[in-house]
């Protein structure tokens, strides 16, 4: 199989869970933001497992680098793009509190707490 097959199948892979909720009914304002609540964590906590892996590998380049500056480099670029991803993840999971504040319009109910 080619890469792009492998990806379109991986990709294709992560939103069979959704296929359950292809048929649900929004009768309230707090559906939706509980779907928003639910979309952010799953991205958030995605962003988290990578960027957990990158520094990952940042730390095996730099044991591994052996004074190389190239090593070092591309080192210090996969632990800057680690913590960029850790950075996204925190935004992404604060920024939901604003968002369904804004679609529920700053109150929530006991049915819509989060």
């Amino acid at each position: 199989m080619t890469n792009k097959v492998k990806t379109a199948i991986t990709i294709g892979a992560m939103f069979v869970p959704f296929i359950a909720f292809a048929q649900t009914n929004f009768s309230t304002v707090c559906d939706v933001a509980n779907l928003v609540n639910r979309g952010v964590n799953v991205f958030a906590w995605l962003i988290y497992v990578l960027a957990f892996l990158s520094i990952l590998y940042s730390a095996f380049l730099f044991l591994t680098s052996g004074g190389s500056e190239d090593k070092v480099k591309s080192a210090r670029q996969a632990l800057l793009w680690g913590l960029i991803g850790i950075a996204v993840a925190l935004f992404a999971s604060y920024a939901r509190t604003f968002v369904a504040n804004a679609i529920v319009g700053g109150s929530f109910n006991q049915s819509c707490a989060f």
